[in-house]
């Protein structure tokens, strides 16, 4: 297809599929509300961080990435072994090659990661980390206004310190106190940024008018700008609002004051929010790897006060890399055709000594601490998809249940667990026919927010109403 092609189909697609009025107003609408900072403004006499959104997206491709910027590339790993892989191999580079993710992550930002420096998207004073627009549209999750961060999982004390599953071990540490003070959980609330090379993409998908760029490759609609190019890196930073005094190892984390849910000792968490404290537990790192047979290469780290180290970033534990989601593995067989997870490398060594505990994902994949242990990183992120025809987005109905279904990590074998554990490309469709037209978003979960919410605007012309801001 032809660039003189391409931007016709572009404008013919997203007249047809998310078209609801022809005015200019519309159209500005659409660029107040998605690339608005936060749900709501600051209250009066504030004086705290005040979160901006940057999308002051690069308009041309920031070309190849070198290894100041891609230091990972150069780093000698092999994705392809197809046996499982141990962390402490003195041959392998696992550790060496996480550790390059993270220092592009947090090259030049403050060390104790502190409230009043919060996540810096300009380190050497112009942008060099952009945020995903429409994220602040949906009053129940949106972006608060002090860091721009969004509501994720409620996590729970059993996710921190353990829990009867088959892949964990409760401690005895786990505090009957703290269960009874938080039968509800604990609130995730997370910020996540892309560097120049995804800010561009981006920036092609989302224009200035706020309105989805779609074309069309290979038979198949999918947002103008992705594939996300080579050089790709997203980093995300969640926090949560367990105390020390509930879970030891997060002794000495930064603490965000954040503009979250209220809390109600009968209903749980509520949709006034509030400034109050939460802890960095986690950190999430993604990037482009032409030698992963998805393209991608997801790592997470954990926060310990265990750790050694002087500042808050230096005690970030990796806990492993994930690269296939090994659809030869159960669930995505039946337990009598499996063979152990050979596409995820996970750093066992620092259970208990370091984090105490960690959960891990289904069956030896890769997951993070506050993260739905049934799941893991890439097939959660790999289920990200719009829905056909610029309809409102549904899981398990328009588009693929990213955050779990019944029979996850247990029906061996199902045709959900078969689609949602396997390998596979963009442009490709979902391999679950059911989804038939949904389009791919390459992984990008906060697009899929975005997508979601720019639909409910374009087909309600008002975002939904908060009533249960509880997410499990």
């Amino acid at each position: 297809m032809t660039l003189a092609n391409r931007s016709a189909a572009r404008g013919v697609l997203a007249s047809t599929l998310f078209a609801l009025s022809t005015t200019g107003a519309f159209a500005q609408t659409a660029a107040e509300n998605g690339f608005a900072n936060a749900v709501n403004d600051p209250p009066p006499g504030y004086s705290g961080p005040v979160f901006e959104l940057s999308h002051d997206y690069p308009a041309e491709h920031p070309g190849d990435c070198g290894p100041d910027d891609c230091p990972w590339l150069s780093i000698d790993v092999d994705f392809t072994t197809g046996v499982p892989l141990d962390w402490d191999d003195p041959d392998s580079n696992w550790n060496a090659y996480i550790m390059s993710m993270l220092d592009v992550a947090i090259r030049g930002q403050d060390p104790n990661f502190s409230n009043e420096a919060g996540f810096n998207t300009a380190p050497n004073g112009y942008p060099e980390w952009f945020h995903v627009p429409w994220m602040a549209y949906d009053p129940s999750a949106g972006r608060e206004f002090a860091h721009g961060t969004t509501n994720e999982r409620t996590a729970h004390l059993s996710d921190f310190v353990g829990s009867p599953m088959p892949n964990a071990t409760p401690l005895t540490a786990m505090s009957n106190d703290c269960q009874a003070q938080f039968p509800h959980g604990f609130e995730s609330w997370a910020v996540g940024v892309y560097n120049a090379w995804g800010g561009y993409a981006i920036g092609q998908a989302f224009p200035e008018d706020g309105m989805p760029a779609l074309t069309q490759w290979g038979g198949q609609v999918v947002p103008r700008g992705l594939p996300f190019p080579d050089g790709t890196m997203v980093a995300k930073f969640l926090t949560t609002n367990a105390t020390p005094d509930c879970v030891q190892y997060l002794e000495g984390s930064s603490v965000w004051m954040v503009n979250r849910h209220a809390y109600s000792d009968s209903t749980g968490y509520t949709c006034e929010r509030a400034l109050q404290e939460t802890r960095l537990t986690q950190v999430d790192v993604a990037v482009i790897d032409p030698r992963s047979p998805t393209r991608w290469v997801y790592g997470t780290f954990g926060y310990s006060g265990n750790a050694e180290g002087d500042t808050v970033l230096e005690r970030l534990v990796p806990l492993g890399l994930q690269w296939g989601s090994d659809p030869k593995t159960f669930p995505a067989v039946p337990r009598a055709l499996s063979v152990p997870a050979t596409e995820s490398v996970l750093n066992l060594g620092i259970v208990p000594d370091v984090i105490e505990y960690e959960h891990w994902g289904c069956e030896g994949r890769l997951a993070g601490p506050v993260d739905n242990p049934v799941s893991s990183c890439l097939s959660c992120h790999a289920s990200s998809f719009a829905a056909a025809n610029g309809a409102i987005p549904v899981m398990g109905t328009n588009v693929p249940p990213s955050f779990g279904f019944s029979g996850i990590c247990a029906a061996g074998g199902s045709a959900q667990n078969a689609a949602y554990f396997s390998n596979y490309n963009f442009p490709q469709a979902y391999p679950d026919a059911a989804y038939a037209g949904a389009v791919p978003l390459d992984t990008s979960l906060q697009l899929a927010v975005a997508f979601t919410q720019y639909a409910t605007f374009a087909n309600n012309g008002a975002p939904n109403a908060c009533t249960n801001p509880n997410q499990f």
